[in-house]
């Protein structure tokens, strides 16, 4: 069984020592503050909730430690991002977007200061499929992007070698190694599948979470884009109408298609 990892608030800290543990806080020197004591070794990365504060003590703390800044409002937030650009000196920084309306100022201001970015996709509404398919035509068309925008570049990785890798492990919700630590110590499963209760083996892999929970629908059953997407977007709805996520995996399918036609078609 692989060794779980535990993101957790601060005041958690002491009770999860030894545990691989991805901390979350607010305030930049509370947080190094509660780590002060902390095995670096079981620490994979800390999470900062407020774009708002001042991230300066966590610019060569720990360098090479990976940081996560948490996005709440992509619309409104994302002129505050230029105040953690120094962090780039010493860390990988990803900004965690939410896929709300306006969200795609956030992904380009993100990408033109070199963060990388991962989307909170959710059960996209249709207006929100469009400006999916506008981010994502900019991160495949932009040659001045240089940094990953996920679920995009796994995905089209994923069809580009016909190695596909499921949403679930994409966008950090794997259930077979994560779980989330509420403030007054509850655990429960990542993400959207926190209300649910764990229904198989405790050391299964994520094939079998997908086989036996995860995409059990008839629809996600027969879906050509079973391999990529796992379920994902049938959770927490079941009756989500998947017509057009199914559309953005088909125009990933294609730009991986066109990319290895490319390359192909390259000088040696």
């Amino acid at each position: 069984m692989n060794k779980l990892i535990y993101e957790v608030p601060i005041e958690q800290i002491p009770a999860r020592r030894g545990q691989g543990l991805i901390v979350r806080a607010c305030e930049p020197a509370a947080l190094i503050t509660a780590l002060a004591d902390a095995d670096p070794e079981c620490l994979v990365g800390v999470r900062l909730l407020s774009l708002a504060a001042d991230s300066e003590p966590l610019n060569a703390w720990a360098p090479g430690l990976p940081v996560d800044l948490v996005m709440t409002d992509p619309g409104a937030e994302f002129p505050l991002l230029y105040r953690h650009t120094d962090l780039l000196d010493h860390h990988p920084v990803r900004v965690i977007v939410p896929v709300q309306p306006g969200f795609a100022k956030a992904v380009k201001v993100a990408v033109s200061l070199h963060f990388a970015v991962c989307l909170e996709p959710g059960q996209p509404e249709p207006v929100l499929i469009e400006e999916l398919i506008e981010v994502m035509a900019f991160y495949l068309r932009q040659p001045t992007v240089a940094q990953p925008v996920e679920f995009f570049h796994s995905t089209l990785l994923g069809f580009y070698h016909d190695d596909p890798v499921p949403l679930w492990a994409v966008l950090d919700a794997d259930p077979q190694c994560l779980r989330y630590v509420t403030d007054d110590g509850a655990e429960s499963l990542p993400g959207r599948l926190a209300d649910i209760e764990p229904t198989v083996a405790a050391d299964a892999d994520l094939g079998a979470w997908i086989e036996q929970l995860l995409a059990t629908t008839e629809e996600c059953r027969s879906c050509e884009f079973r391999a990529s997407c796992g379920g994902y977007f049938k959770w927490p709805r079941h009756d989500y109408a998947c017509g057009g996520v199914k559309r953005l995996f088909g125009l990933l399918r294609e730009a991986a298609a066109e990319l290895r036609r490319d390359l192909d078609s390259a000088p040696v």
